[in-house]
């Protein structure tokens, strides 16, 4: 259940209140467009980037979003499908496929639910792999049905740019 409100959360007020660039070193900039509101999510500040809608593979009208949050120093993936009844499978609901012919699972530490939410901590080892490797295919695991997406070399340069974004970005207290 708390995946769902963090889920609504970000993707409710990603947008409305975009803090200004802050400066890493005199070198570096920060740049991507991460936004932190004054709301709390379980009384701590949170920042998130914007979400990047993604179409499931040969179909018309099933989508999903793949949003990056911080929350102190930890960085998420949430990830939801916008189908009714969909129950997320508990260890491994995705598995990214890069186009190195790879194949990475992202293991999910929430509750099952059926809201077609899943929300992921990331590791440092997982933010390595995604930075290192351009994502060819997603595959969400669900109970009933698995989905796939395709991103674009449009998504996958926004992913890795949210990535570096949220790993310089420091959360503001209110």
């Amino acid at each position: 259940m708390k995946a769902i409100q963090v889920l609504l959360l970000f993707i409710l007020f990603s947008h409305s209140y975009i803090v200004s660039a802050q400066k890493t070193n005199s070198n570096d900039i920060l740049t991507c467009s991460i936004s932190q509101n004054e709301l709390l999510l379980d009384k701590k500040n949170f920042a998130s980037a914007p979400p990047i809608l993604l179409r499931v593979y040969n179909e018309d009208f099933e989508y999903a979003v793949w949003q990056l949050g911080k929350r102190k120093r930890k960085i998420y993936l949430y990830f939801k499908i916008f189908t009714d009844n969909v129950c997320v499978k508990q260890k491994q609901p995705l598995a990214l496929y890069f186009k190195s012919g790879d194949k990475y699972i992202l293991k999910n530490s929430f509750a099952v639910n059926c809201d077609g939410t899943a929300a992921l901590q990331l590791r440092r080892k997982d933010i390595k792999r995604i930075m290192a490797n351009d994502i060819n295919s997603i595959k969400f695991f669900t109970l009933k049905k698995d989905y796939e997406f395709s991103p674009n070399s449009k998504d996958n340069q926004n992913i890795k740019e949210y990535l570096s974004g949220l790993k310089l970005y420091k959360i503001k207290k209110r």
